[in-house]
């Protein structure tokens, strides 16, 4: 009989070990937006997740509605574990029974968030949580704009004629603003007129339908001022260019980042791990320094830095910020872009 030496054995036992262990790790695929945004939320919560846990992330990067897509395609047994999804989009994964209820006792960091950033169903369950705040202001070029603007009807005034921009409906906030511009004129979302009229007269350089391209009106040089986003003007003017950023009179108009638990994981334990890491303290100071939204964990302690670029202002709290209610927002959101598309069209 051929015998096995002791160092064999060892060796063989030890090699069985680290495969056993590294079959056994857990993993988590994780549907997060793609460039700056997703990189700032791999650097501040998942990569911390995995030094702390040990559970693998797997990053299905995609905007959205490309998530949405994905969940709905792969409804009953899905990829993805958790899902970060906009505020807008977030209700329509609720609709469409994409995410899994989120209950407190399990995510004890609920606990401990802003009451604004838990988002409930017609019946009261938990299905989203925001991880964060970042609002549609005043962006200015502080050099050429010889004072800063104060109020979105700044930019019909004749020094800003065809040198500003705001978005179109096929953005995000484009909607939220239409309606916000009636608003501010006597109307309302069932009344659009005021809206319509005021942005017949409007001269913008363009529409513009993503956030990359009015950033790149501003460091051409096309466009001086519009209403676009704070963390777009903070990145801008990090790379060295004269931006500035203002909260108007009328409010910022706000949106948020989201986390969910995608219904039917087969990870849900893990998931909900990583979901209740997300709004905690030490993750949501982190993601406010990178990015500059506001944290939606109370009690942070952000630098002088962070705290001087968030959304709602140095001096301001969320009470300064325009909340869409998202779910009157969507229900109206395909007939306001018809109107906008018929009405105003593109320029």
């Amino acid at each position: 009989m051929r015998r096995i030496s002791a160092v064999a054995l060892a060796v063989a036992f030890l090699t069985l070990g680290v495969a056993g262990s590294a079959s056994a790790q857990q993993t988590l695929t994780v549907a997060v937006y793609g460039g700056e945004w997703g990189e700032a939320i791999a650097k501040a919560i998942l990569k911390p997740f995995e030094q702390k846990t040990g559970i693998r992330i797997v990053t299905d990067p995609g905007v959205s509605t490309v998530t949405l897509s994905k969940l709905k395609q792969q409804k009953g047994n899905p990829v993805i574990d958790v899902a970060w999804i906009d505020g807008g989009i977030s209700e329509l994964a609720l609709q469409d029974d994409l995410v899994e209820p989120l209950d407190p006792k399990r995510m004890p960091n609920i606990a401990n968030m802003v009451p604004e950033a838990v988002y409930k169903s017609k019946v009261g369950d938990i299905y989203s949580l925001s991880t964060g705040y970042y609002a549609l202001g005043l962006v200015y070029n502080a050099e050429k704009v010889k004072q800063a603007p104060t109020s979105f009807m700044d930019f019909w005034k004749p020094e800003f004629a065809g040198k500003w921009t705001m978005p179109s409906p096929a953005n995000a906030m484009g909607v939220p603003l239409f309606i916000a511009l009636a608003e501010i004129h006597g109307g309302s979302i069932g009344n659009m007129k005021p809206a319509v009229d005021l942005l017949k007269k409007a001269k913008p350089a363009v529409f513009f339908d993503t956030s990359g391209i009015a950033t790149n009106l501003f460091q051409t040089g096309e466009v001086i001022a519009g209403a676009h986003y704070a963390s777009a003007a903070w990145f801008m003017a990090d790379k060295g260019l004269p931006i500035g950023y203002a909260v108007p009179k009328e409010g910022a108009l706000a949106g948020d980042i989201r986390v969910h638990v995608v219904k039917g994981t087969k990870n849900r334990e893990a998931a909900e791990k990583l979901a209740d890491f997300a709004v905690s303290a030490e993750a949501q100071k982190a993601l406010a320094e990178i990015l500059y939204v506001a944290p939606t964990a109370k009690g942070v302690d952000l630098s002088g830095k962070a705290r001087e670029r968030m959304p709602y202002g140095p001096k301001g709290s969320m009470k300064d910020l325009r909340i869409s209610d998202w779910q009157t927002v969507n229900a109206k959101r395909p007939e306001l872009t018809e109107l906008w598309n018929r009405e105003i069209g593109k320029r």
